[in-house]
């Protein structure tokens, strides 16, 4: 055969090759940048950490799920009930991204976790406390509503299909796209990562504003195989986070982390985007660089929210702190709690042993030396990531106390409900208490965590089961009630 022959017989099969081609990186791989955003923190709350790819659900399944699923949410309004804060007008909660990787698709980012609400009166509506602790989140709820829903016959290209279209007037060709790959692809990325989470079924539940953050590293990341072990724990506020760099008084790094795992705020940025699904191809996109040093610019100088309790409130309002009271109670302060907990401290961001603290210590024994080395090492086929800043730890770190007024329940797993506790020995400290209501406590610090409401809307903590010991921390218990009452004035004004 001719050459011109051969040429003219292998064109039509070779465009047609090159035509499928193209058409399934459009509708499969195409990536397109998000617009730019108005502000840090709608970009903090939006923004994508390049993990659409691997964790991202196509926006119109994503959309009819709590329809279709509604049995497997804890309450009947939607993602609401798993306590994520919805903006006025917005189109997804915060913590959401959505971003076209060959579709429109939704995907978790920082701020999923890392998102505080507070109300002062049960007749407010809640506002949000930006890159705060998650006190109401579910993110354990929220993992084990997609597996049911991938695990569920009902999930199929007709039963969505025909949610999808009551509500979108989708054209022929995405309805092709979603029937035939989007769909049986999700449901099967859902039964896989039911699969990877199944640990978790044998370690006591994580509950609202909790999550075990480390222990996914360990046996997806790292691929150390299960152990066991706890590692529950609160999800911290990222407020001020600059004054976790630089070195402590002894000269060492500042220690982040609940327990000091890491001594790097930059890999603790990025970290935390490689653990919610960001690949080492995604961190090299200009558009997901820029938007993670964003995060670290906003964190490190962000103040949370004024603490409501002041002098100069009418002193019938409850949540009236006399100046008398601030006074004495700061100086107590620096006295018996400022060696650790302020910046100046000798003991700000070290980690204190558990053998000192004697608070749980089942978050301080899931870290290894063995971990710490392994993420140090961490490449993705030819690519090392460099990381230097983990460690191997015994104990838990002394963080600062900005912003205390939101950061209830108290302790490292969030086992002490109010400030007011938190002064009492541990065997006066509420051995049952409920979680997850986000009305502040005016007269004990922290939030409402008993009665109708707080058990309705929030869940059962028990301190008996493993990982949830309100031991330890005997930090100030032992003062004369009238200087607990003065330094718990102060903790709540701060």
């Amino acid at each position: 055969m001719s050459r011109p022959k051969l040429v003219r017989w292998l064109l039509p099969p070779l465009l047609l090759l090159v035509l499928i081609a193209g058409m399934v990186w459009f509708v499969a791989f195409r990536t397109v940048a998000q617009a730019p955003f108005p502000d840090a923190a709608s970009a903090f709350n939006h923004g994508s950490i390049g993990n659409e790819d691997a964790q991202g659900i196509p926006y119109w399944i994503w959309r009819v799920l709590p329809t279709l699923f509604n049995a497997y949410l804890p309450g009947p309004t939607g993602y609401s009930s798993l306590g994520l804060y919805w903006e006025p007008g917005a189109e997804l909660p915060v913590g959401f991204s959505k971003k076209t990787v060959g579709t429109e698709r939704v995907s978790i980012n920082c701020a999923f976790c890392h998102q505080g609400s507070w109300r002062l009166h049960p007749d407010e509506q809640s506002q949000l406390a930006l890159a705060g602790p998650g006190n109401q989140v579910a993110v354990q709820g929220y993992l084990r509503f997609l597996a049911r829903a991938g695990n569920d016959p009902r999930f199929n290209a007709d039963t969505l299909m025909d949610e999808i279209t009551r509500i979108y007037a989708m054209p022929w060709w995405q309805r092709l796209t979603y029937r035939y790959l989007f769909i049986p692809a999700t449901r099967k990325a859902l039964k896989v990562q039911a699969e990877n989470f199944s640990w978790a079924d044998a370690n006591p539940p994580w509950g609202r504003g909790r999550i075990d953050p480390f222990n996914p590293v360990k046996y997806g990341i790292l691929r150390m195989g299960t152990d066991g072990s706890i590692g529950n724990s609160d999800m911290m506020p990222l407020w001020q986070q600059a004054l976790s760099e630089g070195p402590n008084a002894a000269g060492e790094p500042r220690a982040l982390h609940w327990d000091g795992l890491s001594t790097n705020l930059h890999e603790v940025v990025v970290t935390g985007a490689i653990g919610d699904g960001m690949s080492y191809r995604n961190f090299q996109r200009r558009s997901v660089r820029e938007h993670l040093a964003g995060i670290e610019a906003l964190v490190r100088d962000l103040m949370p929210p004024a603490s409501p309790f002041s002098p100069q409130r009418d002193p019938a309002d409850p949540f009236h702190v006399s100046a008398a009271d601030l006074a004495r109670g700061e100086a107590l302060h620096r006295e018996h709690c400022g060696g650790c907990h302020l910046p100046d401290g000798p003991r700000f961001r070290t980690v204190i042993p558990v053998t000192e603290v004697g608070t749980d210590d089942h978050r301080a024994r899931m870290w290894n030396a063995t971990a710490a080395e392994r993420y140090n090492n961490y490449r993705e086929g030819r690519h090392a990531w460099g990381f230097t800043g983990f460690r191997d730890v015994d104990g838990y770190v002394a963080v600062p106390h900005t912003g205390l007024w939101l950061r209830g329940p108290y302790l490292h797993n969030g086992s002490v409900p109010t400030l007011r506790d938190m002064l009492r020995p541990p065997t006066e400290r509420p051995p049952v208490f409920y979680r997850g209501y986000d009305l502040i406590d005016a007269a004990n610090g922290g939030f409402v965590s008993s009665g109708p409401e707080a058990e309705r809307v929030g869940e059962r903590y028990d301190t008996g089961v493993p990982g949830n010991s309100n031991a330890g921390h005997r930090y100030g218990t032992d003062l004369p009630e009238a200087d607990k009452a003065a330094l718990l004035a102060y903790l709540k004004a701060i």
